[in-house]
């Protein structure tokens, strides 16, 4: 398996909290790919980790970074991609799950039975909200971009930078007609940190723009409107099929 980790100004945080969980559950390093920017002012702090594959890349945006690693791997991979500041995982009653490796293995033979190309999580540690959902859907839901596993499609490039994780689940449902979404487990982690996206651009026009951009391209899949705390942000709809209906494209090829 390929774990891959986009991080921009957090080595530190990158060792004390995803690196650390890593190690915790016994991914070898070798299988660690972490991509970084040739103009990161931490450079050195990343080339000091050891054991990781470190790819230093002259590519700015997450959006474009996530296309950059489409580029690099090869056309159905099977790739586990990973926020630099994930603490751990946890399933519906709220325990931190055993074996992240036997979670990802499970995500990839059930994403092959569905024909999903894209998988995802729940995207807040809520028992009460995640075990009256179903373990596993397929139809159109929001999956927080901390971690997200994806068999490598070439023809899937996103547009945006500050709401590529919603952007790349609706392009991977048009394409399969489908996603996974593994409702029982869900990430600790800790959203606008600084260093990362808040270091390189995200700030409330920007991402006002991205989620403005996606919900005028994909009126049927997502909607915009401003939290009461002035944010802007994107809603997932309700899909209805017989409205706009999902044409494969594309074989789903395992």
């Amino acid at each position: 398996m390929k774990f891959v980790i986009p991080s921009y100004k957090r080595s530190e945080i990158l060792k004390a909290k995803t690196l650390k969980y890593l190690d915790e559950m016994g991914i070898s390093r070798e299988e660690v790919y972490v991509f970084i920017r040739e103009d990161d002012t931490d450079y050195e702090g990343y080339k000091s980790i050891e054991g990781i594959n470190l790819l230093a890349i002259d590519i700015k945006g997450i959006g474009m970074t996530h296309n950059y690693i489409t580029d690099h791997f090869s056309e159905g991979d099977f790739i586990i991609e990973i926020d630099d500041d994930l603490d751990y995982l946890v399933d519906n009653e709220r325990k931190r799950i055993k074996s992240f490796r036997a979670l990802c293995e499970e995500m990839k033979e059930k994403m092959e039975e569905e024909g999903c190309s894209y998988g995802g999580t729940y995207s807040v540690d809520n028992p009460l909200f995640m075990s009256k959902c179903e373990k596993y859907t397929t139809d159109l839901r929001y999956c927080l971009g901390a971690i997200r596993w994806r068999f490598i499609r070439k023809e899937i490039k996103v547009k945006t930078n500050f709401a590529e994780d919603m952007e790349h689940i609706i392009l991977h449902f048009i394409r399969d007609g489908k996603i996974l979404k593994n409702n029982h487990i869900a990430p600790h982690t800790k959203n606008y940190a600084e260093g990362g996206c808040n270091g390189d651009g995200r700030n409330n026009e920007s991402e006002e723009k991205d989620k403005r951009y996606l919900a005028d391209k994909y009126p049927m899949y997502c909607r915009f409107f401003v939290r009461k705390n002035g944010k802007p942000d994107c809603r997932i709809r309700e899909y209805k099929s017989s409205i706009y209906p999902v044409k494969n494209k594309y074989p789903v090829n395992f």
